[in-house]
């Protein structure tokens, strides 16, 4: 519960690993926090194949962002406070937020052992590593998160109430900073980079200019 507290309170930037077993299929996802702003960048492919599927909270509104080789494009889909509609769930951004407000406050939702330690390697940090299990079943999970897929997500702005952290094997740095996942399908998620350093405030707005949500 310290460690979970210390991440959903936690500003940073980081990269991450993505692998998602059933397709063998990677993503690498950037992460930016200063809470409650959030931006997750999920990248697939490399060159002028990659696309990127972006979530950004900010101050003012949440956007739907996107790169490809056409150029940038976003949309707002939220303003401030409002929920993400479950279209634009577009990041793995539950794993950042709702997930360790959760193992932060609802513990006893769960079942907690330790798990194996993970040693410092290069720029990632040792962790300490413990396997999370819900223990009521019948509360509707949030099984995506540890998809690699970018649309992949749980909204920022959703009530930690209404999720359940998926089962699996969480490793946080003794700073709160997350540095592995594993689940049960086999996908997994690494850290490979991180910079306590405050995050620009730009990183909190949409890199292109935002359209209005369509009706339709």
């Amino acid at each position: 519960m310290q460690l979970a507290a210390l991440a959903a309170n936690a500003t940073y930037s980081a990269t991450y690993t993505f692998h998602e077993a059933s397709s063998d299929q990677s993503a690498t996802v950037k992460v930016w926090r200063v809470p409650p702003g959030l931006h997750v960048d999920v990248t697939v492919g490399s060159g002028t194949a990659a696309t990127t599927a972006s979530l950004i909270v900010g101050s003012t509104a949440t956007y739907s962002c996107s790169r490809t080789a056409k150029g940038p494009s976003c949309l707002t889909v939220a303003q401030a406070g409002q929920p993400l509609p479950a279209p634009f769930n577009v990041a793995p951004t539950s794993l950042f937020t709702t997930d360790l407000q959760q193992l932060a406050t609802d513990i006893s939702d769960y079942g907690v052992t330790r798990a194996p330690s993970t040693p410092a390697s290069g720029a990632v940090p040792a962790a300490s590593c413990f396997t999370v299990t819900p223990l009521n079943a019948a509360r509707p999970t949030s099984s995506t998160s540890s998809s690699a897929s970018p649309s992949a997500s749980a909204p920022a702005s959703a009530s930690p109430s209404t999720l359940v952290v998926p089962g699996g094997v969480y490793c946080m740095s003794s700073t709160g900073l997350l540095v592995a996942a594993s689940y049960p399908s086999g996908n997994t998620i690494r850290l490979t980079s991180a910079d306590s350093a405050t995050p620009a405030p730009a990183q909190f707005s949409p890199y292109a200019k935002p359209t209005p949500l369509p009706t339709k």
